[in-house]
Order: structure tokens, then sequence, then C-alpha cells
């Protein structure tokens, strides 16, 4: 079992991190736009949100917290062009974990953790993605992609729900968005040992085992007019299925 205090030294470094990491931020997004034009603003924030996050990421392999492995992250880190980056959503910081390891990427989040101060900045620097209104979201999805944008974009549109079993139903917005966008579908399984931060996970309990996370990116999906929208999903949601099989590679 993990020693308590570390935990606990652990949760109090992470708060101090965002907090000042969140000032810094509020001050960034107001000041990028003065000084860049928009899509440069976006890319330098893109930028620094990753360092951010592979700090934090830091922080916690250093009280020896969690131990994340990627697997075929390389494909990710090298594709030109627009894509999504999709993967399933055990836990609150999946995001944190896949920002950290893939640059210039925009995330679709819900919309009110842009109400939370320490999230606003950042997430406004980096170009992210309100999920409402719909039809706001779906358009600035597909104008971002088609700019040779990067998304990650959570195809269960929540953490995964234990009702749910392995993940909950998929989203249509996804599949709007890959039809419209024209760009691949990287499907991300994310499998782990702990229900930490999961769905009705408090942020103030802590966790009783050493966090290990794989994240695996599968081969790409092209959205195909002729099979429809819930072909594509059912054929996307395979690939998180076939993942959490036992002798899945």
């Amino acid at each position: 079992m993990l020693n308590r205090l570390r935990l606990i030294c652990a949760w109090v470094t992470s708060l101090l991190y965002w907090v000042v990491g969140g000032a810094g931020f509020l001050l960034l997004c107001v000041l990028l736009p003065v000084f860049f034009e928009e899509e440069r603003a976006r890319g330098i924030g893109q930028g620094s949100l990753r360092l951010a996050f592979r700090g934090f990421v830091g922080v916690l392999r250093m009280f020896d917290i969690v131990e994340c492995r990627y697997v075929g992250f390389e494909k990710l880190r090298e594709h030109q062009g627009g894509m999504i980056v999709a993967p399933n959503h055990p836990a609150l910081w999946d995001a944190v974990f896949v920002l950290a390891e893939v640059d210039h990427m925009a995330c679709v989040l819900k919309a009110s953790l842009m109400c939370n101060p320490i999230l606003f900045g950042g997430a406004t620097a980096a170009g992210f993605i309100p999920n409402e209104p719909i039809h706001k979201m779906l358009r600035q999805c597909i104008d971002t992609l088609k700019g040779g944008g990067r998304l990650l974009f959570f195809p269960e549109g929540t953490r995964t729900r234990a009702e749910n079993g392995q993940m909950n139903p998929f989203q249509g917005g996804l599949a709007l968005v890959a039809k419209n966008a024209a760009v691949p579908v990287w499907p991300v399984s994310v499998q782990t040992n702990s229900r930490y931060l999961s769905k009705g996970w408090p942020l103030w309990r802590l966790p009783t085992e050493k966090i290990r996370i794989t994240m695996t990116a599968g081969e790409p999906l092209h959205y195909d007019e002729t099979v429809g929208a819930q072909a594509f999903l059912d054929e996307l949601r395979q690939h998180y299925l076939k993942a959490e099989e036992p002798d899945a590679a």
C-alpha cells in the first residue's frame, strides 16, 4: 500500500502546481491574442499546455504515484494533417496523459469546465472546444480539422460509468465530425489497474495502490458514407473491446 504521507504531499504539490499554473495561463490567454495572430497564438498555447501537462506527469512520477506506458504513440506524433484522437475515458486525467505526449492538439471538453478558474486560461489559450452548445461544438471541431488541426475527442462524452460496463454508449457527434471533416480517427485504448478519478471518485479520496496506465494507439479509421454513422461507431467500439482481451497485443 502506498505511504499515506507521500500521497498527501503529492496531492498538495499537485494542487499548488495547478493553482500557480492556472494563474500563469490566465495571463497567457490574455497576452497571446495581443501579440500574435490567432493560429500562432493557439499553437503557442497548445505547446505551453503540453509542457505544463508533462511537468505534472513528472510530479506524479517523482512521487511514484503513477506509471504510464505509451504504445504506438509515435504514429500520432508523426501524422501530418488533421486527425481525431479518440480514447476511451476511464478517469478524469486521461486527457492530461494524452496531451502530454501529442503536441499541437485541441480538446473537446465539458462546457462547465470552462468556468473553472484553474482550467480556463490553459483551455482558452490552447483553443479547446466546449461541448455545448452542440451545433457550435460540431462547427468548431470541423473547422479546426479542416485547417489541419489535431483534436482530442472522447467518444463516450464523459468518464465511463460503472453501470455501463466497459464503456458508455458512444455519442453521435464524433461520427458527424469525422464525416464532415474527412479526417482519420485514431482509437486509443486506455487501460488501468485503478478506479482512481473514475466517475464518482472525489478528488480528495486518495488511491490505495500505485496506478498503472497503458495507452495504446490503434490503426486509424475513416468514415465510410456507404455504411453510415452507427456502423462507424460500432467498428470504433470494437477496437477498444479487442484491446481489452487478455491476448490482445
